[in-house]
Parts: structure tokens; sequence; C-alpha cells
């Protein structure tokens, strides 16, 4: 082990002077670098006992007899201050406001309701005693809960304020079968919808015509409506999208005119397209009221506002867009969540598409004949087309081959004969001297 104190020397008017304060550098075993660090005195006797000190607890936290200085400082300070640091923080990588709000204020709620003043009151019991009294929460706003405090002492284990995550093996409530879904709004249902909305019609439009969510039609501006172009769009600009990466949405014909009616003389690129869309879900509520509509139907399904986005969709689907392009505009990453998710099956035209089939007596008769000359005809067809591209491909390929191996002129039997054809179709013939392969 490397350990003494010494003073710094600098020079001052071309003399070589020492600071006043000591400084200390050490190096313990198993060390690679030599720490130096500022003792702050300008005592001798009082440098080298606080570097004694010092490698004193560093020794200790080595052999695990203490924890180290910054979780027994993070220990001593309130919770609520450790939250408040991890929140800036979100709010610093760029996360949005609502997530960020959501967090903090379950995690504070956690935080009062179980009684926790510093990190050491955290534990799984007193987690476990405040979820079973949560008898008015869903399972999955349960789970959200755990997954805010969570998501505060992960944080905390990775700026090394805490060892590790106490709450990081709770297990979840399980969700399957419990979670409320969401289905698509039928034509009949969206049109009455529409009846009742006043102000509010052309937000609903949108919603259920571009997929946008919430949270990037509260930031929708005129200046992301391309409205006088010959292909009219929406650019959802990266910084209001939930995957932060810009899209382009294409507008229908009649929400086109909708937007052009709604911004009349409107030259300020900059205002708000919705300035009524703050309680989008409470405003939804009351027009559903209105219109006579349940929100949740006999199968536990409901409908809100995020439903319109479950109905751009479903109407993709049912007027017969691919799977990939309906993800293209939806702009999901994975292709299982526009399927299984945001497609409601039940509007989709299963019934017709089973009456359609061509039924197989009809197909082949009744009978079931042992020849059928139409099915013999189709067969001739599908043999003499496969030859003739055989046949296309293996010239070609043929003819490729002798410009690649034998530029200087074509392939034949009396230039080459151990390697020429012996038929249209390319097998080669090899001679006496040719190696197999």
């Amino acid at each position: 082990m490397i350990a003494h104190v010494f003073k710094p020397r600098r020079r001052v008017n071309g003399k070589i002077e020492p600071r006043r304060t000591y400084r200390g550098r050490f190096r313990l075993a198993g060390d690679l670098a030599v720490t130096d660090i500022p003792l702050g005195t300008a005592d001798k006797q009082v440098a080298e006992h606080k570097l004694a000190e010092i490698i004193k607890e560093k020794e200790r936290e080595r052999a695990g007899l203490i924890a180290p200085k910054l979780q027994r400082n993070a220990a001593q300070r309130p919770i609520k201050d450790h939250l408040a640091d991890f929140v800036a923080d979100l709010t610093t990588l760029g996360r949005c406001e609502i997530y960020c709000r959501q967090v903090n204020s379950r995690a504070l709620k956690l935080v009062n309701e179980c009684g926790w003043k510093n990190v050491g009151d955290i534990s799984v019991d007193s987690f476990v005693a405040w979820r079973s009294r949560q008898t008015a929460f869903s399972p999955k706003t349960v789970n959200e809960y755990l997954n805010a405090v969570n998501a505060l002492l992960n944080w905390m284990e990775r700026q090394g304020r805490i060892a590790s995550n106490v709450l990081g093996k709770v297990p979840r409530i399980d969700v399957r079968g419990k979670q409320q879904r969401r289905r698509a709004f039928t034509d009949d249902e969206l049109n009455r919808l529409l009846a009742v909305a006043g102000p509010h019609r052309l937000l609903y439009l949108t919603a259920a015509y571009t997929g946008l969510r919430l949270g990037e039609l509260r930031q929708l501006v005129w200046g992301d409506l391309i409205l006088d172009h010959e292909r009219p769009h929406i650019i959802a600009r990266a910084i209001t999208t939930k995957n932060r990466r810009e899209a382009v949405l294409p507008l229908h014909p009649r929400l086109l005119e909708a937007f052009k009616t709604a911004k009349g003389t409107t030259t300020d690129l900059a205002q708000l397209v919705f300035t009524r869309s703050l309680n989008a879900d409470r405003m939804i509520r009351k027009d559903l009221d209105a219109a006579g509509l349940v929100r949740i139907d006999a199968m536990g399904r409901k409908i809100d506002f995020h439903a319109l986005r479950y109905t751009f969709a479903t109407k993709l689907a049912s007027s017969g867009v691919s799977q990939r392009l309906t993800q293209e505009l939806m702009r999901h990453s994975d292709p299982r969540l526009t399927a299984n998710i945001y497609t409601d099956v039940t509007q989709l035209p299963t019934f017709e598409a089973v009456s359609g089939l061509s039924w197989v007596e009809d197909a082949v008769g009744k009978n079931a004949p042992a020849e059928n000359p139409s099915l013999e005809n189709s067969c001739s067809q599908l043999r003499s087309q496969t030859a003739v591209v055989f046949s296309q491909n293996t010239a070609s390929t043929v003819a490729l081959a002798e410009k690649l191996i034998f530029p200087q002129g074509p392939l034949t039997e009396g230039s080459r004969p151990e390697l020429a054809a012996t038929g249209t179709e390319g097998n080669w013939r090899r001679g006496r001297d040719s190696n197999p392969r």
C-alpha cells in the first residue's frame, strides 16, 4: 500500500513555491491507479490523520463492514428528495411530460401511504400490505404503482445511492383475463357520436381517420397540415410523437375539406389546431352519454377517446389494406400490436369471407369424376409455362457462363470438347481429363 501527504508546488514570479494546503495520495492493495485527494488543511499531522481515516473507511467498505459513502449519505436524505432528482433526470433525458407526472404522482402516493421517510423504510412487507388494501384499483393500476416505484429504485441503484432494489423481485398481479379491453367504434356509433360532438367533431374525425394519439393531437399546429398539395397530409413532428420519429400521414378527402373549412383565414401557422383537447377523455364520456352509447359492452370492452385509434386500424383492415401498410400508417414497430390489439376482429367481414368461398361440389362436380378436362388443361398450361421459364433461365445462365469463363469465344464442341454442352438443357459433358467434383 502507498500512502503519503504532500504540498503541491507551483511557479510564482519565477520561483517554485509550495501551496498552502496538503493533498494525499494512496493506492490500496489491488488498485491499479493512485488516488489523489485534497485534504484541506495546512497542518501536516491533521492531513496525515485525515488520510488515515479515508484509507480506513475505504478498506472497511471493501471488506463489506460498512456501506459505501454515497449510499450512507443517500440513506440520510428523505425519499422525496431522491424522487425529485429522479423526475428531474427523466425530464433531462427527454421523457414525455405525462410519463414524468404519472411516475411522480404514483411514487409519491406510495411514499405517503406506506409511511416511507427514508430509503431504509422501503420494504416488501410494507408494499404488499398497501397493495392488499387497494380494492378500488384494477390489477393493472396496482401494477403501474409498482412499476413507478421500481423505476425510482432502479435509478437509485444505477446512481450508486442504494445497493439494490428491495422491491425488484416483488411479483406483479396476473392481469390475464382481467384487463378491460378496448374496441373500435362501429359506423353507426361513430355517426351518433359526431352528431352530438359540436365543436369536438373535427377532433374525433381526425383521430378516427389518421390514428393520431391524443397527446399528438394536442400539439398539432396549422403548420403541420399540408393542405394545398397534390397529396394532402399531416406531418407528425418527431418531438410530438410517441416514438420520437417524424411521420407523414395522408389525409382523407372529406377530412381535408373539414380542415380547410376550420382553418378559414387563419395565417398563424404556430396556432394550435385543437384548443379544446385538454380534457378529451372527460369530454368524450359526456358526448357518449349524450349520444346514448354504452361505453362498456357485454364482452367487457370499452370505447373511449383512444378507441378512435382502434377504429382507424379496423377500418383499414376492413377495407382490405395489407397488414404491413396498416402497421406503417399506425406507426407500430411490432406487427402483432397492429393485428392482435388494435384491429377489432368482430367488425371484420368474417361471415362474408366464409360465405364467398367456392363450394367443393360446384368446383369439381358432385360425383368427383376421375378426370377433369379443365383441371387437366390447367396443369398442361402450368407444365408448359414452367418448361419455357426453365429453358429461358437455363439458356441465359449458359450464355452468362460462356462470357465469364471463356471470354475469347463461344463454347463449341470442336473448340473445347471436354466441356461441350450435350443438349439444350445445359448439361455439361466431362472429358476424360476433367476432374469430377
